[in-house]
């Protein structure tokens, strides 16, 4: 898909209280001063934020933008509040027109981080990316390190794709980085994974509709799920579980490997739990078995049915061969509904587990077609 749109130069977004436009040569002298304030932040990742930056760079800086956004790159804008004062810089650059991709940047100034402007503003220009450009991929590359502009890109919902080795050049050294991935919008209607039935239970892919049955399934289980998975917490919240649903739905489409299904009431639609294939082994036809089942719904059997549901579809797949369950070795429920479906008990791991911090051993189980049969 090609990008061939080109933007007016007195293109505005907005982004709750803030505005984004296009550099003009009388933002100079605020640009200058973001600069000077920002050399201890800014300046740690990015070159250009150094002691030496002068008003005449930022000039300089405007005037590159400004012929870029004629000619279609970069397309830069200055963050600003609603009064006018600049927060940062964000921009698209390094379009690929024949493959519908670019690079996204951003920064803002010292005083003002923490407060959630970059992750705004990232989904804005986001929006106009797929919405306007026609884009259907955007890349955020971080150095390894920077854990500041990390948290923006996870905050802005994009998908951290793996750790390039020898990625960045910083301070003329070879660095490790970050890559992260924005895609469109999800079609919320669109499933991309299966669709398993079997007695009273329906296994299918996660949708945004299903948020507020998930995050009433995990606060109603803090004192079973939670005592086994540290992220089921009285902490967790809508925002988490619209992340969570989102990378699921990502998993079904190629893009990570939580491949998550809902366990759904067939009779009810009332969400029960989940059941994943996750920690995939491409090279050695594995993956990782997960489940977990809301409080008032366990001692049903349906994680055994769902295991013994999902294992098949899995296992009927020329990409799997065997798939693990993985249980502290304390956690008998669990050990329990590996054994009901058919998983084979190969032994204890010890430390295989990290449990709010502590090493914990763990029963490993296995399954393969013939434990199926």
């Amino acid at each position: 898909m090609a990008a061939t749109k080109r933007l007016p130069a007195s293109l505005e977004l907005a982004a709750a209280t803030l505005r984004l436009r296009p550099w003009r040569p009388g933002d100079a002298e605020a640009l200058y001063e973001a600069a000077q304030e920002s050399i201890t932040s800014v300046g740690q990742w990015l070159p250009w934020c150094h002691p030496g930056y002068a008003w005449e760079d930022g000039v300089a800086w405007i005037e590159h933008c400004q012929s870029g956004w004629i000619r279609g790159e970069p397309y830069a804008f200055g963050i600003f509040d609603s009064e006018g004062r600049l927060l940062g810089g964000i921009g698209l650059n390094r379009l690929d027109r024949e493959h519908g991709s670019a690079n996204l940047g951003y920064w803002v100034r010292q005083q003002e981080q923490g407060k959630g402007i970059a992750p705004a503003a990232v989904q804005a220009v986001a929006t106009l990316a797929f919405e306007t450009l026609g884009l259907i991929r955007i890349e955020i590359v971080a150095a390894a390190d920077n854990r500041a502009s990390r948290r923006v890109a996870e905050r802005a919902g994009a998908h951290l794709d793996g750790i390039g080795p020898n990625r960045l050049c910083h301070q003329g050294q070879a660095v490790a980085a970050a890559v992260y991935s924005l895609l469109p919008p999800d079609d919320a209607t669109e499933l991309h994974g299966p669709t398993l039935e079997d007695g009273p239970l329906q296994l299918r892919p996660f949708r945004q509709a299903d948020l507020d049955g998930l995050i009433a399934s995990l606060h109603e289980s803090m004192d079973s799920i939670g005592r086994w998975q540290d992220w089921c917490t009285p902490a967790y919240t809508r925002e988490d579980g619209r992340r969570w649903i989102a990378r699921s739905r990502l998993a079904w489409r190629g893009v990570g490997d939580e491949c998550a299904l809902a366990m759904v009431d067939r009779h009810s639609g009332e969400l029960i739990g989940s059941a994943t294939l996750n920690h995939w082994q491409p090279d050695y036809r594995m993956a990782n078995l997960g489940y977990w089942v809301r409080q008032s719904r366990q001692g049903q059997g349906l994680a055994p049915l769902a295991v013994r549901m999902l294992a098949r579809h899995g296992l009927s797949s020329k990409a799997l061969q065997r798939l693990e369950i993985v249980a502290a070795s304390d956690n008998r429920a669990s050990c329990r509904v590996a054994e009901k479906a058919g998983a084979r008990f190969e032994g204890i791991a010890r430390h295989r587990l990290s449990l709010h911090g502590q090493p914990q051993d763990a029963a490993m189980y296995s399954l393969i077609a013939a434990d199926l049969a």
